[in-house]
């Protein structure tokens, strides 16, 4: 059954060529010093200030649930980023964990991808570009990518990366290409119920076509509700579509559909899917067209939330509740919320260097923070919890999991 929510929001735009490889590896008891607290140490590493990040007396209260068994936490950074050798550091609980030696062109926080306590960085080198693992080449392809995704699996490491000269892309294996297009925009490879997926967009003719690829092989999409289709994914091996109809946003999958109120005044650039609970949530990108300013529709159930774009956004659906993350137009605070602006807390003085510097992890939320003013970097949880790390530089990454 077809429902249509109208829901009204107030919407404030304005504020809302060394090559580079291990010189040294260090591992051991040798590496591991205290980390610099700003207050008192308190268990798991994580301390509170005396007053919030917004000089207010008490902090928010915190809106998830900590798991029962810390978790091990990793963070990646660099280290004098701006000498000549620079240091690439993974952290681990707070303590180093090792370190090695990079060339000033791999401090790149988009080249980098922390898993676990291992560290890849993926650099285009003449008509090559070469993976690699904690400072070693790991493997190389000849080809020059931007990667965009990396997920490792027990049959290899995997990659999907677009061309750095123009069109098309590939998915790799250990640097093999799986599958691969001379044209055409690839969206975020992900795994659901352990297949590896990711759909792309390709123009035919003045038209646009979606499809998606599994485990290699690619499928074309049609709209089911005959509209424009933004998006897919496949969520808990049920494959969900979000369209745009004559005046109202469609989401559905195989046995339910949620229409949204699509906006006037505003135009779509891009939207992505994201797997929430049993169904699937969407954030869509859009620009009011006046102005020529960021916005974005999250829908989440039956509810919408038009909220600024500010500079730069990110939205977290791992595990409930989910989160967004927003710096304001001006930079000066990194907004942490849930649906709605809910639970709101604010950073004050931060760099945040990408959508991996933060991850989820039993129903909590851990970023990994750069502070502007010259002082340690942090890792950041809710309740306005800090870890401070000893390094002289920024965070490029984090990694959170169960302990062994």
């Amino acid at each position: 059954m077809k429902r249509f929510l109208i829901i009204s929001f107030l919407l404030t735009l304005s504020c809302c060529a060394d090559k580079p490889g291990a010189i040294s590896i260090r591992r051991g008891d040798s590496m591991f010093r205290n980390i610099k607290r700003e207050t008192v140490p308190v268990v798991g590493g994580f301390s509170g200030p005396e007053t919030d990040s917004l000089g207010l007396k008490d902090s928010l209260p915190p809106v998830f649930e900590e798991p029962e068994i810390p978790p091990r936490i990793y963070a990646c950074g660099v280290e004098n980023p701006e000498s000549d050798s620079p240091v690439f550091v993974v952290f681990e609980d707070g303590l180093r964990f090792f370190e090695y030696k990079l060339a000033a062109r791999a401090v790149d926080a988009d080249t980098h991808f922390l898993i676990g306590p291992d560290m890849y960085i993926a650099l285009t080198e003449g008509s090559s570009t070469t993976v690699y693992k904690n400072g070693s080449p790991e493997f190389s392809f000849k080809a020059r990518e931007y990667i965009e995704s990396m997920i490792k699996r027990k049959d290899g490491l995997w990659t999907l990366g677009v061309n750095r000269g123009g069109d098309g892309f590939a998915l790799r294996k250990d640097g093999e290409a799986v599958f691969s297009k001379t044209s055409g925009t690839p969206g975020r490879l992900y795994v659901d119920e352990d297949h590896l997926y990711f759909d792309y967009s390709l123009s035919v003719g003045g038209k646009t076509m979606r499809y998606l690829v599994k485990d290699g092989d690619d499928f074309a999409l049609t709209s089911p509700f005959g509209g424009t289709l933004l998006a897919s994914r496949v969520h808990e091996g049920e494959i969900w579509f979000l369209e745009s109809g004559e005046d109202a946003l469609s989401l559905a999958g195989s046995e339910s559909q949620v229409l949204y109120q699509e906006r006037i005044g505003f135009g779509v650039r891009s939207a992505e899917l994201y797997g929430a609970g049993a169904s699937c949530s969407a954030v869509v990108n859009m620009v009011a067209l006046a102005y020529g300013m960021p916005a974005e529709l999250v829908c989440e159930g039956e509810e919408e939330w038009l909220k600024g774009g500010g500079s730069g956004s990110y939205h977290y659906y791992d595990s409930e509740p989910s989160v967004h993350i927003t710096f304001t137009k001006d930079m000066g605070q990194l907004s942490v919320c849930g649906f709605g602006g809910a639970a709101e807390e604010r950073i004050q003085g931060v760099r945040f260097e990408s959508e991996r510097c933060a991850m989820q992890y039993g129903g909590q939320i851990y970023l990994a923070c750069s502070s502007t003013d010259g002082s340690p970097p942090f890792i950041w949880k809710r309740g306005n919890s800090r870890m401070s790390l000893d390094l002289k530089g920024y965070l490029t990454g984090i990694y959170v999991e169960a302990q062994d």
